[in-house]
């Protein structure tokens, strides 16, 4: 009497093993699919952030590169009007100097031509 029911008992007991046995491959299965959800997930959002990141680089790579531009042309702009300013001075100071120079070279034949002519009147009352 005893074997029928350890058969019985046995047939039980390896069915609720069965049973386990698909709860923990249903389990598996579970956590396989949910973690390929999850990684799809993230895979799409890291996807879209990297697509915005790169749309707000371009947009701040464009406004830099305007500005750079805006910038580089007013440092132009300064550079010419200064070196205008500068090359108009340097055109005034070298008329000054040349005009100077004149004066000095106007000054210098004078006191050469009456050293000259100091020199001639002396030779001539120089009786030797």
């Amino acid at each position: 009497m005893k074997t029928p029911y350890l058969a019985f008992f046995f047939a039980a007991l390896s069915s609720v093993a069965l049973a386990g046995g698909d709860k923990v491959d249903d389990a598996k299965a579970t956590i396989k699919q949910d973690a390929r959800e999850v990684g799809q997930t993230v895979a799409r959002d890291s996807k879209q952030v990297g697509q915005a990141v790169a749309r707000d680089s371009k947009a701040v790579g464009h406004a830099v590169a305007a500005k750079s531009k805006e910038v580089g042309h007013t440092v132009a702009q300064g550079s010419r009007e200064a070196a205008h300013s500068v090359a108009q001075s340097s055109k005034k100071v070298g008329a000054a100097v040349a005009k100077g120079a004149r004066t000095v070279g106007d000054t210098a034949k004078q006191d050469t031509r009456k050293v000259g002519e100091a020199l001639s009147s002396h030779k001539a009352d120089d009786p030797k």
